[in-house]
């Protein structure tokens, strides 16, 4: 007679190697480093007991344009079986998915070095997402930017509601026919979390200046992020306070780098207030 199987005692075994964490494989590799036209790289990676989770890379759905995507395409965790089930965010800020698709590119060719990038941008973004199925962000945010800056936020958005975050923004959130200060009012008092990307025009505005200083006043969860050695020289009187604020110089990083220290400071503060 077989003996008694007890899964409580039952050791998970993730699939993994030392070599390479996840087990990335590149399935399709098409027209990257190609100046023009579409171009697509696909990959496979496994995690916890799944094998073999799918995710494209492709500017495809903007007809070969510089805007590009990243997909889900299979993933048994998301229930992610089918075309119609892909889950996806773009990356619409045309610096922001410049700077990334010189990464890939410089990677082509070097197979370690793109299963780097890969395994140190993409897949934290799906295994977070992977997680959070567990349970959801609580945290929403509000995107605070000047009008020139609005693909970047649109960009960080995509990417928070990726993972599950409410985010407010005022091209897509702003009630129709809606008291532009009123409006503006009630989603700073709304949200949890003031995302804020700082630069010279941004302290021209009178609306961005009272966004940050009600956030404050409220004592909102301020994310501050542009290039310092831009600014600094205008945070004094009511804005000196910023200077005790972690300003992070994004363009010196990776967008994904970005959106997982964003992320990973939510979540941090998030547990203390559980």
């Amino acid at each position: 007679m077989a003996d008694k199987i007890d899964f409580s005692k039952v050791k998970i075994r993730a699939i993994k190697t030392d070599l390479n964490k996840y087990n990335i494989e590149i399935k399709e590799n098409h027209g990257l480093n190609e100046k023009t036209g579409y171009w697509w790289l696909v990959f496979t990676f496994d995690f916890a007991l799944e094998k073999g989770i799918e995710v494209r890379l492709t500017n495809f759905k903007y007809s070969g344009s510089t805007t590009w995507t990243m997909e889900i395409v299979k993933c048994v965790y998301l229930g992610i079986n089918s075309k119609e089930e892909v889950d996806s965010f773009d990356m619409e800020d045309e610096l922001a998915n410049w700077r990334e698709l010189r990464r890939i590119n410089d990677s082509v060719g070097k197979p370690e070095k793109l299963r780097k990038y890969l395994e140190e941008n993409i897949v934290p973004l799906v295994t977070k997402k992977i997680r959070y199925t567990k349970f959801s962000p609580q945290f929403s945010f509000f995107l605070s930017h000047r009008s020139k800056d609005k693909p970047l936020m649109e960009t960080f958005r995509n990417g928070l509601k990726f993972l599950g975050y409410k985010t407010w923004l005022d091209k897509d959130d702003m009630p129709m026919l809606a008291d532009l200060q009123g409006a503006l009012k009630v989603a700073v008092e709304e949200c949890d979390c003031f995302l804020v990307w700082l630069n010279e025009e941004y302290f021209q505005s009178n609306y961005c200046e009272a966004e940050l200083l009600y956030a404050k006043q409220l004592g909102k969860v301020i994310l501050a992020f542009g290039d310092y050695g831009e600014i600094k020289d205008l945070l004094k009187g009511e804005f000196e306070f910023l200077t005790n604020h972690l300003i992070y110089d994004a363009s010196k990083s990776s967008f994904f780098e970005v959106l997982r220290r964003i992320d990973n400071a939510l979540f941090e503060f998030e547990k203390l207030t559980i």
